[in-house]
């Protein structure tokens, strides 16, 4: 090291000494550095003095090795693993090339977001930064009670969206428009029920530590609730009238109501998969209705509450929890049909199902039929120990996504679908599929569908139905059936459905099959019916040859009026590389729409590209949309049936 000459002092020159030969071992001596004479420096003037430091060889870098940092970037078996098809070999030769294999990488257990309430019960818990997740939701009866029809449905729409790891904001709105589940005996005629509410919440942590967490929640809601006259479906003519719960006045009762609630959730994992929680709480509901308006009666009032959960995590993909709010009073959460006003626990049992870190299906059995915070401790109106079935799907947007699948140009053409009979495979991510379709009785549909996954695609559908009423197989004009099939598929009636396809099961070594699910929820918009359906089936294909695949479809259309159901087959066979034949039936268990609903399609499809096809077809099912699929006719149809994705 050196020692500083004086200031004056010219700075030194130096040389290296010659390096050893290379024939030496590694790593060799040192260069040794020595000062030149400084002619210009005095006698006296000290020189710089060079000390080498010795060389560590014990801690000289190795050499530096490129290695793949995930195994499946690198050979064949992996890709196959995750898509079921080969891959390329070797490292990834550009970007693109690299952000393409990372989409085929299958997912970990940290993809996956938690539970952000058990229930009608907030828990603390949090989104990733920047993750948003939008959720759609229905609560209902098994029956129709009262109201008829399909029941006393609530709607629910949430969106939640993560500032950061220790905030969360949310929106929602739900609707509900039945009149009342179980009859009122205090009142002349049945009131007809009206709730909306609107508002936000934010979450954020409190604090916690590894294993626990507290939050705390609040919301701001506007409640609108209507009792008495006429809600719901539209009117041929002048609309009937109804009583409303609050007064005797006989007309109705309409309020827009401030609400809110707070709450304080705690949360503790034992080990992690399983989360417990308590979460005290308070709802600011109004205590009376209808001042003003034919005189103010009893309503719900401020709730305390205290809650209790539990959440268990089976392996990555489903989560079973059960959850029970206790309202402490003042106020009250229920009234039965005499409208006596009680507090009723609020108890929910459920499981959330992930089809990937992006998309889950959520189902539970609760009592609660509120679907906002301060609404969710109130139970189903009239009937506070009603089961009632609540399905949920959830849409995290940010999540990843599930490894991609690479389609052979055949498979790519069965993600197409079939047309009274559906196929699994499903479209990649950010495709759009449209269709249209007509046949020479009069029916025309259309339908549009975008997937958000490349497991789960949203779509819509609707249309108008020819002639099927009255037609069924074995069902006389004036006969139930006749009248089942005027209420849902009259002539000229109008259908609207939204609902989502899902594929949960991707073919295996040793299970070559595709499996998935379609759920459609929505109703008519005929004056004289106004009535809705749930429509729900479960797909299966299963590539036999290259050129041959067949699909089963076991399917149920549930409304409050009857529950047609039956098994969906069908074959894809390739005709050369431009056609492909399919043959489809459509075997009905029930006698809905008369003594034999089952029916059969043969159809032949032209693709001028695997992703379009055109269809020409002849069928004696009452229509390919939903409901239509499970309805026999005595008359042969001729269609046509274009579908495309971009």
């Amino acid at each position: 090291m050196p020692e500083a000459p004086p200031p004056a002092a010219a700075p030194p020159q130096v040389r290296g000494l010659p390096r050893p030969p290379a024939s030496q071992s590694l790593p060799g001596p040192p260069v040794v550095w020595r000062p030149l004479p400084n002619p210009q420096a005095a006698s006296t003037t000290p020189g710089v003095v060079w000390r080498p430091l010795p060389r560590d060889t014990a801690s000289a870098p190795a050499p530096v090795r490129w290695v793949a940092v995930e195994p499946s970037l690198t050979g064949p078996e992996a890709l196959a693993k995750a898509d079921g098809q080969s891959g390329q070999t070797g490292p990834p030769t550009s970007l693109a090339e690299a952000q393409e294999r990372l989409q085929e990488l299958p997912t970990v257990a940290s993809d996956y977001p938690p539970l952000l309430r058990l229930g009608q019960l907030p828990v603390a818990t949090f989104l990733e930064d920047g993750y948003g997740q939008l959720g759609f939701q229905q609560v209902s009866p098994g029956s129709g009670g009262a109201a008829g029809g399909s029941g006393n449905q609530n709607y629910g729409f949430r969106a939640d969206l993560a500032i950061n790891n220790k905030l969360l904001v949310s929106a929602f709105y739900s609707y509900a428009d039945d009149p009342l589940f179980a009859p009122i005996t205090v009142r002349p005629t049945q009131p007809e029920n009206l709730w909306t509410v609107a508002g936000g919440a934010l979450r954020a942590r409190v604090a916690g530590g590894k294993s626990w967490a507290l939050a705390a929640e609040g919301s701001l809601e506007v409640f609108t609730v209507g009792s008495g006259g006429h809600f719901g479906s539209q009117c041929s003519g002048p609309c009937p009238t109804s009583d409303n719960i609050f007064n005797r006045s006989g007309q109705k009762v309409f309020t827009r109501n401030w609400v809110g609630s707070l709450s304080l959730p705690l949360s503790w994992n034992p080990v992690p998969r399983w989360q417990l929680s308590v979460t005290p709480g308070v709802s600011f509901l109004p205590a009376t209705q209808g001042a003003g308006q034919g005189g103010a009666g009893t309503f719900y009032g401020t709730n305390v509450t205290v809650g209790v959960g539990s959440s268990y995590r089976i392996g990555d993909q489903l989560n079973l929890f059960a959850s029970g709010v206790f309202p402490l009073g003042p106020g009250t959460n229920a009234f039965s049909p005499s409208l006596n006003f009680s507090r009723v626990p609020i108890v929910s049992v459920g499981a959330n199902v992930a089809v990937n870190p992006r998309i889950a299906l959520e189902a539970s059995v609760t009592n609660g039929y509120g679907l906002s915070p301060a609404t969710a401790v109130l139970a189903l109106p009239s009937a506070p120990y009603e089961p009632m079935l609540s399905g949920r799907f959830v849409w995290t947007v940010g999540a990843p996504d599930s490894p991609r699948v690479r389609f052979t140009p055949r498979q790519r053409s069965l993600t197409l679908g079939g047309l009274s009979v559906s196929t699994a495979l499903m479209p990649p991510a950010q495709t759009t599929q449209l269709g249209l379709n007509g046949d020479s009785l009069g029916n025309l549909f259309g339908s549009a569908a975008y997937s958000v996954s490349n497991d789960f695609a949203f779509e819509t559908s609707g249309g108008t139905y020819g002639n099927a009423g009255g037609t069924a197989t074995g069902a006389p004009q004036g006969s139930a059936a006749a009248s089942f099939l005027n209420t849902y598929l009259g002539p000229g009636n109008r259908n609207l459905r939204f609902g989502g396809k899902a594929m949960v099961f991707r073919p295996t070594k040793g299970l070559p099959v595709w499996a998935g699910g379609r759920l459609t929820v929505g109703r008519n918009f005929q004056s004289s019916s106004y009535q809705g359906y749930l429509f729900f089936e479960t797909i299966n294909t299963w590539e036999a040859t290259p050129w041959l695949a067949f699909n089963l479809n076991p399917k149920v259309a549930w409304s409050g009026l009857a529950v047609p159901w039956g098994v969906g087959l069908s074959a894809n066979i390739q005709l050369g590389r431009w056609f492909q034949l399919i043959p489809e039936v459509n075997a009905v268990a029930t006698t809905t729409g008369g003594q034999n609903g089952t029916n059969g399609t043969l159809a032949l499809r032209w693709l001028p590209t695997p992703t379009t096809a055109i269809d020409i077809y002849a069928s004696n099912a009452t229509g390919l949309l939903d409901l239509g699929q499970l309805l026999g006719t005595d008359q042969v149809r001729i269609g046509a049936k274009l579908t495309a994705q971009f």
